[in-house]
């Protein structure tokens, strides 16, 4: 580090290699304005330049209005509109393996690489993985907070989530997206289904947008014991922004770093990353009913009000260098580590 450098010129330089969130639910948003062609660069591509986004992971997930009937048909839909989006514009490209990510960056473009939330499109039909994979499909989680065919998630309180791992699908699930080379993710699923997952594979595994439970206890966020399992696999905590805590005053930018250093004491600094799940802007969008509803069913999300788009990531890495985070450090945080384990998986 320059002494003579600003903390603004520091950033500038942190951030020149990209920054990875993988985890963003961009698609059901695209979806949704399916009648306003353009929306990826008209309303994304501004807070992705200026917070210096490099790479996203962005989520195929299905809203329950949708199910079970137009499960999969919804699901084909996100992705076609993201298709048709990308390929409107010279600034993005959908990326299917490490190369193609890398040709990506080289090029000044940002790399999407295409995710899946809850395994509710397939129903119980396993050929459908291969489709998705076919169409960039790259990591799965098998839950959202929901049960479906193939496990539970955690739900939103200290206990509670069923108590039964797996179904036969869902095992079966897990291994083939092992064998295609498709990243396993841990967010939302209950612990039973965790131990499951760990015990069924071998290859490292992610949680792609979680929070430590020691900040917000509960079974939705991640044990300290299940963080441990990530990281002796050699597996990356992508650290969420929307449930650092259950109270709206502590629930700022310096508890997401809490969230951070605790998940380096628990596996190092190779194991965590971002997974920020912005989506304040989808909740904005709801009826106050539906807002009421989801709240009653899940919880009342806590928005950190420096730290709610793309455009406040450099307000996450001035935050780490007032915390005196190394530069490396801070790049193994903001990109470096997702990197490794999409150059050993994908």
């Amino acid at each position: 580090m320059n002494p003579e450098e600003s903390v603004a010129q520091r950033i500038d330089r942190l951030h020149a290699g990209g920054v990875v969130d993988f985890h963003f639910d961009l698609l059901i948003d695209l979806y949704e304005k399916r009648d306003q062609p353009g929306a990826l660069v008209s309303h994304f591509l501004p807070e992705f330049e200026a917070g210096g986004i490099g790479v996203l992971g962005v989520a195929i997930y299905v809203e329950d209005r949708y199910l079970p009937e137009m499960g999969l048909r919804v699901a084909l839909d996100q992705v076609a509109r993201l298709y048709a989006e990308v390929e409107q514009t010279d600034r993005f490209a959908i990326c299917k393996t490490f190369a193609e990510i890398e040709q990506a960056r080289a090029a000044n473009k940002i790399a999407l690489v295409i995710t899946m939330e809850g395994v509710e499109p397939l129903g119980e039909d396993l050929n459908l993985l291969r489709a998705f994979y076919e169409l960039g499909v790259r990591s799965v989680g098998l839950t959202h907070a929901r049960r479906n065919a193939a496990g539970s998630g955690g739900i939103f309180k200290p206990s509670g989530s069923p108590r039964d791992g797996l179904t036969n699908f869902g095992r079966d699930l897990v291994r083939e997206c092992e064998r295609l080379g498709i990243l396993i993710d841990l967010a939302h699923i209950n612990p039973r289904g965790f131990e499951d997952i760990v015990e069924l594979t071998s290859k490292p595994l992610i949680v792609s947008h979680t929070n430590a439970r020691k900040f917000y206890d509960i079974e939705r966020n991640a044990s300290d014991e299940q963080i441990k399992m990530i990281g002796k696999r050699g597996g990356v905590v992508g650290v969420n922004a929307i449930l650092v805590s259950p109270d709206p005053q502590t629930s700022t930018i310096d508890r997401y770093v809490d969230h951070i250093e605790h998940v380096i004491s628990l596996t190092g600094t190779d194991g965590v990353g971002i997974g920020f799940d912005f989506c304040e802007y989808l909740f904005l969008q709801l009826p106050e009913s539906v807002r009421a509803e989801l709240a009653a069913k899940l919880t009342t999300p806590h928005f950190i009000p420096d730290l709610t788009n793309h455009s406040h990531a450099r307000n996450l890495t001035r935050k780490l260098i007032d915390r005196g985070f190394s530069d490396e450090e801070i790049e193994k945080n903001l990109r470096d580590n997702w990197l490794r384990i999409f150059k050993e998986t994908l």
